[in-house]
C-alpha cells in the first residue's frame, strides 16, 4: 500500500499504530533509522526551513548510536528550533522506500504542544522557523511531512 510520493521519488509506503515498547517488533524487514516530530503551538504546526534541501519540512532527524527513538525526537527538535516539549507522544511508525537507491527505512513519529515559547535561533540546519495554519502559502514542504500533520 502507498500512501504518497513525494516529488524526489521517495515513497511513504505505510503508517502502523503500535505502541513504543513494541517498535522492534515491526521493524524486521528493514532498520529504524530517524525520528520526526509534529509540534503544535497555538493550534498551528512549528515548520522549519531545512538550509540543505531548500525547503519546509518536520522537526527530526537520524537516531544516534546507544540513542532511544524518543531521545532522538527530543533532541532533533532541539537542535534544529531550540524549542522543547514536556508531553512528547509516540504515535507510530513510517515505512519508507527512499530513493536513489530504493532503501527500506521505518521513521519514529512522536507528536507534542509546546507550553512555553523559545526564542529561535538559527543553526547549521535549520534557516527558520514558522507556526503554519496549513492555510497560507509558505513555498514547497516536503508532501511526506505535510501528509504527516494529519497524524497529530
Amino acid at each position: 500500500m502507498t500512501i504518497l510520493i513525494n516529488k524526489s521519488g521517495h515513497v511513504f509506503l505505510d503508517f502502523l499504530i503500535v505502541e513504543e515498547n513494541e517498535i522492534m517488533n515491526y521493524v524486521a524487514d528493514a532498520p529504524l533509522t530517524h525520528s520526526l516530530v509534529v509540534v503544535k503551538y497555538q493550534e498551528k504546526f512549528l515548520i522549519m526551513f531545512n538550509k540543505w534541501r531548500k525547503h519546509w519540512e518536520l522537526a527530526g532527524g537520524m537516531i544516534d548510536e546507544g540513542e532511544t527513538p524518543r531521545q532522538c525526537a527530543v533532541r532533533e527538535l532541539f537542535e534544529e528550533t531550540n524549542q522543547r516539549i514536556d508531553d512528547i507522544r509516540f504515535k507510530g511508525l513510517m515505512k519508507l522506500q527512499l530513493k536513489p537507491d530504493d532503501r527500506m527505512e521505518y521513521g519514529a513519529l512522536f507528536i507534542g504542544d509546546i507550553k512555553e515559547l523559545r526564542p529561535f535561533e538559527e543553526n547549521e540546519e535549520t534557516e527558520q522557523i514558522i507556526f503554519w495554519d496549513q492555510k497560507t502559502d509558505i513555498g514547497y514542504i516536503d508532501e511526506i511531512d505535510e501528509k504527516l500533520l494529519e497524524y497529530y
